[in-house]
């Protein structure tokens, strides 16, 4: 999004920060087509001009503070580079094809007679790119088959068994749990990158692999029957604010409403206060335990001094004093190693924007030197 922003402020791409996905008919189409021809996608605007829309295809949400994305000027100058160029790129094909043809293609199935067995094959057969020739970024994900005919002899190549079994859904990747929380209606545009970020700020997530911690894990469990962790009270919310914003609802009724079932999810809340807080600070615990003091065998936990310093310290205190120091920024995850030269625990760091090292905790170890994973 600082990306897109800076863009914005270059006077390259409309306001980024908006849900919007229908053009409003004022937008000057033929305008910016006119500036994309003396760019780098003078081919796809001439297929466009040619062959494409008047106007772009409407999209599913359309709300009335800014226009989708989309390009307004052409880099002049000193050309962008890296992700400036990338995104630049993403918004004017994205733009581009929406004022394409619809593609075409057909859904295929086969079948194969092979000495007296039966196989079928699945797949499907694009007859006219068309959108798809310009934003190059979307995948099919059935299979290609070419075109058949019937009773049609053809040579077999290859047999092959595969012994597979059933797999549980992929872990969320920062870009499908986005698409997700659009599909919910959680957050807009704007500020769904940022609830990923605060999440994993405040230890709920691990960003390499994208997965809940202990804690989250606890909170999920503990309010597991309260409206307050389920997607659709937010939903609610946020469509709320857009009926307000679109003079469909009023603000006292929204605010009405909204104390209303705030009250219902606190009552809730205290019934369960004990439990919850039993479960949270169990799971605390389990998530800031990075290993066995080399010393006594005891847990150690990371603490926090007077000074609100982070360290590591020995759960068998006062009988044994073991500590080490740690790193003052960034996430801090165990890794359930020990170092091959002093037996003190081996922790993970996660900063933002930076890549996962690990480190014995050992100040003192001859492996002082992390490394870079």
């Amino acid at each position: 999004m600082s990306i897109a922003e800076e863009l914005y402020m270059s006077g390259l791409i409309s306001y980024p920060r908006t849900d919007n996905t229908v053009y409003p008919r004022s937008l000057n189409i033929k305008g910016i087509l006119e500036k994309l021809k003396n760019s780098n996608f003078s081919k796809e605007v001439q297929e466009v001009i040619s062959n494409g829309r008047s106007h772009p295809i409407r999209g599913k949400k359309e709300t009335t503070d800014h226009p989708p994305i989309h390009p307004v000027g052409v880099p002049a100058g000193k050309k962008l580079e890296g992700d400036s160029a990338r995104i630049y790129e993403l918004v004017v094909r994205r733009f581009l094809a929406t004022l394409a043809k619809d593609a075409i293609s057909e859904n295929v199935s086969a079948l194969f007679d092979i000495s007296n067995e039966e196989f079928k094959a699945d797949g499907y057969r694009l007859i006219e790119p068309n959108w798809r020739n310009i934003y190059t970024y979307f995948r099919e994900k059935k299979n290609v088959l070419p075109e058949l005919i019937k009773n049609e002899k053809i040579d077999v190549t290859k047999i092959s068994f595969i012994e597979d079994k059933t797999k549980p859904p992929a872990r969320f990747t920062q870009g499908s749990l986005i698409a997700k929380m659009e599909q919910l209606s959680l957050g807009t545009k704007s500020t769904r990158h940022e609830i990923i970020s605060k999440l994993y700020s405040r230890r709920y997530i691990t960003l390499s692999p994208l997965a809940p911690t202990p804690t989250a894990i606890a909170v999920i469990d503990a309010l597991d029957d309260c409206e307050v962790v389920k997607p659709r009270m937010t939903a609610t919310l946020e469509q709320d604010m857009d009926s307000i914003s679109e003079g469909k609802k009023s603000l006292k009724e929204t605010v009405a409403e909204s104390r209303k079932m705030l009250s219902e999810v606190m009552s809730s809340l205290e019934k369960e206060r004990d439990k919850i807080k039993t479960s949270i600070k169990d799971a605390q615990r389990e998530e800031n335990t990075i290993g066995k003091c080399p010393i006594c065998g005891k847990d150690m936990i990371i603490r926090n001094s007077k000074k609100g310093k982070r360290f590591v310290g020995c759960t068998g205190y006062p009988n044994c004093n073991n500590t080490y120091s740690l790193p003052q920024f960034g996430g801090v995850f165990s890794t359930g190693k020990v170092c091959e030269k002093c037996n003190a625990p081996v922790v993970r760091i996660k900063a933002k924007g930076k890549r996962a090292w690990e480190l014995c905790l050992n100040s003192n170890c001859s492996s002082k030197k992390p490394t870079k994973k």
